[in-house]
């Protein structure tokens, strides 16, 4: 296996952002960064490699206050377009700050700040920096990783270049309720009567008539199918909430033939946690929705995505620390696709109020069906086409590209008419493209 290239750092700045930020630029681009004063890391020969960050020199990178745990000022972030398109911010005498660049948007730091926040309570896109200015759609901290790997290299002809990696189609699955109809208590018989009051005599007499086979939510049976086809493997997250909000709709207790469906998942899928829309306010009820799911698939959970993508920063992710959780996939928005945090790497995240690298490791997403259908009113045909230009985006840097879906989208009484044959066509499409299937560890 070729060595890790090592690439020492002269600097007088030891914030913990400095430190953070080039462990994800060197995991980005197959680096390592070695601060030059670490002396137990180093030996004593000359480094091949040396740069200097917030000082002079020929290899110096422009250095902004914010990686010393200043604020910026509100005109460091009007950004400046490169030639391509790619908005900088950041400016120094010497050029923009990247590295500043990439600690604002991966460590969402924006969202510490005063917002008004949604009916949810969260943080949207349309408030978001990248959203205002127009750059949401484009993984904006791979493509500044990228510059600075360039920058490398001119500098150091000899230096490897970074590494490649392939575009990795991952679907992913947020299991409100597995069946529209059945096993739903009196939940159902109060939607079998506003159906009818509705006037929509039809959606009644299914309700009533068909078998928890043909429930038009019943669909995790077709989608393992299709992924099977397509080489893919499928990641659900399950909503195990108990009785007391509206918003969580999943039967409870937890029926045996959906323990049953969850268990046999377990030979081909991965299967995480979806913890209940109280529970980001009431930790007690995260730490007893963490234990049932444990009970359920016999094993600890670790993973986990928010109901409504209800994320508030740094409660939400302490909250998820604290109980035991190491990987969260809440990382992206509802009202809009694009990279929430700039990349689609995954990352350890970063508590800006204490001033440290934790170890829950985020895993970002940019496109949800609730959000192309309901929130961008696109048709199903639309929605895969904004999906696929989002992939073509990342192409040129590779990486994972999760899909957040419902298995209530692929009913035509509550998602798109066709959704099933448009979903397929999507992941068969971005296959071709170049992507090629997720592979877990």
């Amino acid at each position: 296996m070729t060595p890790t290239p090592e690439i020492r750092v002269r600097t007088t700045i030891r914030h913990p952002r400095l430190r953070y930020v080039l462990q994800l630029l060197g995991d980005d681009l197959g680096y390592r960064f070695l601060f030059e004063n670490d002396r137990s890391v180093f030996p004593t020969a000359p480094p091949r490699y040396r740069i200097g960050y917030g000082g002079e020199g020929p290899h110096a990178l422009p250095h902004h206050p914010l990686l010393v745990g200043r604020a910026p000022a509100p005109v460091d972030l009007a950004p400046t377009l490169r030639p391509d398109g790619l908005p900088t911010f950041f400016a120094t005498p010497r050029g923009p700050d990247l590295l500043a660049c990439i600690f604002f948007a991966v460590s969402r730091y924006e969202e510490y700040q005063p917002f008004t926040p949604d009916r949810h309570g969260r943080f949207t896109a349309a408030q978001s920096h990248a959203g205002r200015h127009g750059y949401l759609h484009r993984p904006v901290v791979r493509e500044w990783s990228a510059l600075l790997g360039q920058q490398l290299r001119e500098w150091f002809p000899d230096l490897p270049p970074p590494r490649e990696r392939e575009l990795e189609l991952r679907p992913t699955y947020d299991i409100d309720l597995l069946w529209a109809w059945h096993h739903r208590g009196w939940r159902g018989m109060a939607g079998g009567l506003r159906d009818l009051l509705r006037g929509q005599w039809q959606r009644a007499v299914s309700r009533w008539r068909s078998l928890p086979e043909n429930d038009p939510y019943n669909t995790i049976g077709q989608l393992e199918d299709l992924h099977r086809r397509l080489g893919l493997t499928a990641t659900y997250f399950w909503l195990v909430a108990r009785p007391g909000c509206r918003q969580d709709t999943n039967p409870f207790p937890i029926p045996a033939t959906q323990r049953a469906v969850m268990q046999e998942l377990e030979s081909s899928a991965r299967q995480g946690l979806h913890p209940g829309y109280r529970s980001s306010e009431h930790p007690e009820l995260l730490a007893k929705e963490k234990q049932l799911i444990a009970e359920l698939l016999e094993r600890e959970v670790e993973s986990s995505r928010q109901h409504f993508l209800r994320l508030r920063l740094p409660h939400t992710y302490r909250q998820l620390e604290e109980h035991g959780l190491r990987e969260d996939h809440s990382m992206g928005y509802s009202d809009d696709v694009g990279w929430r945090a700039g990349t689609n790497l995954p990352f350890p995240w970063y508590d800006l109020e204490r001033e440290r690298a934790t170890r829950l490791i985020i895993h970002p997403f940019a496109a949800m069906d609730v959000t192309l259908k309901q929130y961008l009113g696109l048709s199903g045909a639309d929605a895969g086409a904004r999906i696929r230009d989002l992939a073509r985006h990342l192409l040129p840097y590779g990486g994972p590209f999760p899909l957040l879906w419902h298995n209530s989208s692929f009913a035509a009484a509550y998602g798109w008419e066709d959704g099933w044959d448009h979903y397929a066509t999507t992941l068969t499409e971005l296959l071709a493209d170049g992507a090629v299937p997720w592979r877990p560890d």
